[in-house]
């Protein structure tokens, strides 16, 4: 007959190894869940602190904005000051040599009383010493590169024996596109 066979430590062994298997069947899936957890708290976690820091940032440059915002818009009203000022230099600088250009078309013996601009009229109004000044100025007028001649007014002499003249022009160049 065969010596009997103890089958303890083989049974003890796999009595460990089924324990052990079945102890990773639940503690693996817990420990995953735990860690996946875990995980997740500190993305969520992170995110709310990148969040925070954002939030705190976008707060600091809207306080920022509000502290330069009044600085900004006085250097833009000052900007705009300085072109306005600008154009009428230059609206006056126009008008200064149209006028000296009709200044130059007047005869020797002929000036100007009153010269008065209303809603796109010049209105020139003056005195000669004799009919001829009168008609070379007329000449000269329509003539002109600054000026066109719109309307003869009424020419008369006076008691001193001087032509009186009137004449309304409108220029060439528009001024509306200046101001």
């Amino acid at each position: 007959m065969n010596p009997p066979i103890n089958f303890l430590p083989w049974r003890q062994q796999r009595r460990t190894a089924f324990l052990r298997f079945w102890l990773l069947m639940f503690v693996a899936p817990l420990l995953l869940a735990v860690g996946i957890t875990l995980i997740l708290r500190l993305t969520s976690s992170a995110e709310a602190r990148i969040d925070a820091v954002l939030l705190q940032a976008e707060q600091q440059l809207a306080r920022s904005l509000q502290i330069t915002k009044p600085r900004l818009l006085e250097r833009q009203q000052i900007r705009e000051q300085r072109l306005q000022r600008q154009r009428q230099r230059q609206f006056t600088r126009d008008w200064q040599s149209a006028l000296e250009a009709l200044a130059a078309l007047l005869p020797e013996h002929a000036w100007l009383t009153t010269i008065s601009w209303q809603q796109g009229t010049l209105e020139i109004k003056g005195l000669t010493t004799s009919i001829t000044a009168l008609n070379a100025l007329e000449t000269s007028l329509r003539q002109d590169a600054s000026f066109h001649l719109n309307q003869r007014g009424a020419t008369q002499q006076d008691a001193q024996g001087r032509w009186q003249f009137e004449y309304q022009l409108t220029r060439k160049v528009s001024d509306e596109h200046v101001l």
